[in-house]
């Protein structure tokens, strides 16, 4: 990744362990860093939007091109999704999360996949040079969601362990 000698702004947290978020066949292997291999949502109530911000650095010795894509546009803002990073450079991403009522659309499984690819110095925009789609990326990192339980919270029962049934 990085040259000899220099230093990282943040270690990469590596790709997500779950097997359903590794790449799939023929996908190139993510080259640059991020700060998380998951995105954490902290509880909020219904209704009342969270984000979460991530880091992304290049430590490549070119410019590069990034896309952000998630499982659902109705649940998920991403800024920005689509950005350029100088060589050993970073952005920051902002997640959003629309915290919607509509049950079956937050218990869905939901990833983000980052892709990225070369930009010539001369590009001034970045959105054009992903028209072409997702099939000349040079990289690619599947991360998952996960939305914390509200505090004093049984993980995964929506209970608290006061009011938890009985074993």
């Amino acid at each position: 990744m990085a040259p000899p000698n220099q230093t990282l702004p943040f270690p990469d947290a590596g790709p997500s362990t779950e097997e359903t978020m590794a790449n799939k066949e023929g996908e190139p292997k993510f080259k640059l860093s991020l700060n998380m291999n998951k995105v954490e949502f902290p509880f909020t109530p219904i209704g009342k939007p969270s984000y979460v911000s991530l880091r992304l650095h290049n430590p490549l010795p070119h410019r590069i091109t990034y896309k952000v894509r998630c499982t659902s546009a109705e649940v998920f803002r991403v800024q920005p999704p689509v950005a350029f990073v100088n060589p050993n450079g970073c952005s920051t991403i902002t997640i959003w999360n629309a915290n919607t009522s509509d049950k079956e659309k937050m218990e869905k499984r939901h990833y983000f996949a980052f892709y990225h690819k070369a930009a010539s110095p001369s590009a001034r925009l970045a959105p054009p040079l992903w028209k072409s789609g997702l099939k000349d990326a040079e990289g690619v990192r599947r991360i998952p969601v996960v939305f914390l339980p509200a505090p004093g919270t049984a993980p995964g029962t929506g209970t608290t362990p006061s009011t938890a049934p009985a074993q």
